[in-house]
């Protein structure tokens, strides 16, 4: 893998992104919007090297990643992320692009398809919801949240509970939890990025969605119980939907899966 780094421009405020794969070619090039981890070029796993080969692959960077700042209030938003999105597809000059967002990505991409739908040819949406306001979402993010003052290690301990299910957790080694665990460890921009995704609320962006869109949700997501996926596809005009057996880091348990999955639908 060979990404190339860059920046632009967008409402003042320098967005960072990774372009790989063929500067040209007959395949649409796709953008892999990451979750609230804030780590665009390790939140795909191996998904962004099958992509490479065949078509040119954009990983902005949003506010609060390790690529590109907050804004100088320090909140940001979902116009806002879904613009610097846009803002990076606009700016490799190859669009229109499919979106692939995972968990706040995934918000962040149904977003960016409702704001400009002639910059988006097909969106896939992996962990994602409308919002997350209900009871149960409430009480996971005010926990996270206390987590992040209070204890560092238990936040991301408490972050990987959530992200990866019991199964596969507990299928492995010490080193691959401890490697996971440590980048975890919460950030100003990990922690503004919960706080975001305890304000957002995407119902009226997700009606205006032009493109066609695949949501998939997780059986044993313990972050986007499925019911929430379910949710969040029901209120997309005419989305397709596909149930993977993995918890919410789809990427991680059933690679093999969730790539045949992505391509049989953007062929």
């Amino acid at each position: 893998m060979s990404l190339t780094k860059r920046s632009v421009d967008v409402a003042g405020i320098p967005v960072g992104y990774y372009e790989d794969g063929p500067s040209a070619g007959t395949v649409p090039p796709i953008a892999l919007v990451h979750g609230g981890t804030g780590h665009p070029e390790t939140s795909f796993a191996g998904l962004l090297e099958a992509f490479a080969p065949d078509r040119p692959v954009l990983v902005p960077g949003y506010s609060g990643s390790d690529l590109t700042p907050l804004p100088q209030d320090g909140e940001v938003d979902v116009d806002l992320l879904a613009d610097q999105v846009l803002g990076v597809i606009r700016a490799s000059g190859k669009g229109p692009a499919d979106l692939f967002g995972i968990s706040t990505g995934a918000v962040v991409a149904a977003a960016a398809a409702a704001r400009a739908p002639e910059l988006v040819r097909r969106t896939v949406l992996l962990g994602g919801f409308l919002h997350y306001r209900h009871p149960w979402q409430r009480l996971l993010v005010r926990t996270w949240r206390k987590l992040a003052e209070l204890d560092a290690n238990a936040f991301a301990e408490f972050t990987l509970l959530h992200v990866l299910s019991d199964r596969f957790l507990d299928s492995m080694s010490p080193v691959e939890r401890l490697q996971l665990r440590s980048g975890l460890a919460p950030t100003e921009g990990m922690v503004e990025l919960v706080d975001f995704v305890g304000r957002v609320d995407i119902t009226e962006h997700v009606t205006k969605i032009e493109a066609p869109t695949l949501v998939l949700g997780m059986t044993h997501d313990q972050l986007v119980p499925v019911r929430y996926a379910r949710e969040f596809r029901a209120a997309i005009p005419g989305a397709d939907y596909v149930e993977l057996d993995s918890g919410h880091a789809a990427a991680i348990e059933v690679p093999e899966e969730l790539f045949k999955t992505i391509n049989a639908f953007l062929a």
